[in-house]
Formats: structure tokens, C-alpha cells, sequence
């Protein structure tokens, strides 16, 4: 999925209050938050607002507006690629030639706008070669220059201290609810599309364009509600023992948002997930346990990433569940 997917949530992205702190004077500016195709968004947005045109213009092609990285294709060709909705888009690195290009481009005359605006997508990418070969372009940048990097991982603190920080966090799920209402018809999938997402309007619209996520959380649960037990332990291999790396990787983070769940459930928090589906999955957990299961599946998630055998990982992962709730049981 591309950022241009968003579009139609533009005036939400517009009308957030962070957008105030946004100047055309600015030279240096960070996005910063977990979601990355609504890093993408905003950054047109505050890109418009720099170059003092329309945000309902942010999304034209601008030839002052300069998007990196470019797709492999696209240093090829002119040609804009063209993504569907449900297709993931691939995320390009920042390389040296990119900054490179930058650098000498910095001093040519906008064509057409106020400012030449240079959004950095996927930022947290460039080595610390590539951050210190920004660097002093981000300090002292000519007039007409903005930079406008998207973040979802902290970068060298010489960069971030030269830039103006804006985070961009989780909307309410009741506002990605509504929101996300106004496109898709299917009540259920939008309102498992806004929990999932933990407010992120990027990753829900992807979770809807997933058809298989209602399954893969369906499969979640049932991982969970049937770990308990060493005599157990084949009915939930059998849950899992077919799924690919990245239906593992799906399965293990809705079970890391499910424990999650669990634990606020257990002291009597309001869940994320709708509070009788967490009801059902959560007997024989501890808020503590459920904590050590969270745990426990974030190690599997990096053992999955790693090129890990996914059933392995999961066997691991499904007895050290067991493990915990057999504790939080016994205490309980």
C-alpha cells in the first residue's frame, strides 16, 4: 500500500494540532511515530504548508517537492509506479547516492513554488554515514531549502537536534473507527481493522486490505485459549504447524497486542480488543504472566525475522506460554 492511499483522510491529517508548530522558515523538520504510511501523509501535508499552497494540494506532483527513496524502477523511469490497495509497498533504504543526489540539488532555483522541499521517507534507514553526510545540510540549509524527514525509529542525535520535531500518535480507535466507516462497509472488519492498528490509520487500512487478518487473528486466539497443558501441546501445533514466516509474524503480533489485553483485563483496564473476546482467552493468566507472554512473543518476533524456523520459534514461544499461565494458575 502506498501513502497515497491515505489521501482521502487528508483533512484529518490537517486538522491536527501538531501542524501549528510548522513554519515557513523552517528548514529542518522530523516526523516522528509508529505509523509509517501516515508519516507519509503528514509529511505532504506539512510539505504543502511549508511551500504555502493548499494541503488539498500536498498530493499533487509538485516538481519542488522531492520524494527519497526512490524505487528501483523509478531511477529508472519517470514514471510514477502504480500500487494497489491490499498490495504492500516495498520499502527502499536511503543510500549514499541518494544523499549525494541531494547535496548537489540543494542550490538549483524551485521551479514552480516558494521552497524545493526534500521528504526523506523510511529516515531511520540512512547508515550514520548517510546522517553525517546530511548533517550540515540540515544546520545551515540554503533559504529556499526544507528538509523533511519521516522516522519511525530514532535517528543520531546531531540530526534530531538540528530539526523541529513533530510526533504524529495513535488517533483514538473510536476516531480510525469513524474514519475508516466512511470507506469500507464492513462494520466488523473497520472495528477489528481500528483495534488492530492501536490507532494507526496507516496500519488499519493495510489490515483491511488483508483478507486473511480476521483468520489470522481468529488464529491468535485459538493458539492462546488452547496453550495450557504439556498434553495439549499437539492440538496448538496443529494450529500453526502450516503457516508461512509471515503468517507467523502476523499471528505472533496480534498474540503480543492480545497478552497485552489480557494483563489490562486482569487488573480491570479497558482492553484495546473488544472486552468478551479478551474474556474468553484470558483464564489462567496473571497480569503478570500475560506481561511474560508479551515478552516472550516480542523474542519470537526477532527469532522469526531472523530466519528462524517458524514452527520452531512457535513450539519455543507455545511452551513458555504454557509455562507462564501453569504459573499464573497456581498462584491464582
Amino acid at each position: 500500500m502506498s501513502a497515497d492511499t491515505l489521501q482521502k483522510y487528508a483533512g484529518l491529517y490537517s486538522s491536527l494540532d501538531v501542524l501549528k508548530s510548522v513554519s515557513r522558515s523552517d528548514g529542518a523538520i522530523i516526523i516522528s511515530g509508529e505509523d509509517d504510511d501516515g508519516l507519509k501523509t503528514l509529511a505532504r501535508i506539512v510539505a504543502a504548508r511549508v511551500c504555502g499552497i493548499p494541503a488539498d494540494k500536498a498530493f499533487d506532483e509538485h516538481a519542488d517537492i522531492i520524494v527519497y527513496p526512490k524505487a528501483k524502477d523509478e531511477k529508472k523511469s519517470k514514471s510514477k509506479a502504480q500500487i494497489s490497495d491490499g498490495q504492500k509497498s516495498k520499502r527502499y533504504a536511503i543510500s549514499v547516492e541518494d544523499i549525494k543526489e541531494i547535496i548537489d540539488s540543494l542550490y538549483l532555483t524551485p521551479f514552480e513554488l516558494d521552497k524545493k522541499v526534500f521528504i526523506i521517507e523510511n529516515a531511520e534507514s540512512m547508515s550514520e554515514i548517510c546522517q553525517n553526510k546530511l548533517l550540515k545540510s540540515l544546520e545551515e540549509p540554503p533559504p529556499r531549502v526544507c528538509f523533511i524527514l519521516c522516522a519511525s525509529a530514532r535517528l543520531l542525535p546531531t540530526v534530531m537536534s538540528r530539526c523541529n520535531k513533530i510526533d504524529l500518535a495513535p488517533f483514538d480507535i473510536e476516531v480510525v473507527e469513524s474514519e475508516l466507516g466512511k470507506y469500507h462497509a464492513d462494520k466488523k472488519a473497520v472495528r477489528l481493522a481500528a483495534q488492530a492498528s492501536r490507532g494507526n490509520l496507516g496500519l488499519a487500512e493495510q489490515i483491511l486490505a488483508d483478507p486473511s487478518y480476521a483468520e489470522t487473528y481468529a488464529t491468535a486466539k485459538k493458539i492462546i485459549k488452547l496453550a495450557f497443558g504439556s498434553k495439549n501441546f499437539a492440538h496448538v501445533a496443529a494450529v500453526y504447524e502450516k503457516l508461512t514466516r509471515d503468517k507467523v509474524d502476523s499471528a505472533l503480533g496480534i498474540m503480543e497486542y492480545l497478552f497485552n489485553d489480557i494483563a489490562r483485563y486482569r487488573i480491570g483496564v479497558q482492553t484495546v480488543f473488544d472486552t468478551a473476546e479478551i474474556a474468553e482467552i484470558a483464564d489462567g493468566f496473571t497480569p503478570h504472566s500475560a506481561a511474560l507472554c508479551a515478552d516472550a512473543v516480542r523474542n519470537a518476533k526477532r527469532h522469526n525475522s531472523a530466519n528462524c524456523m517458524p514452527q520452531a520459534v512457535m513450539d519455543t514461544t507455545v511452551l513458555k506460554i504454557m509455562e507462564y499461565k501453569a504459573v499464573g494458575r497456581a498462584k491464582a
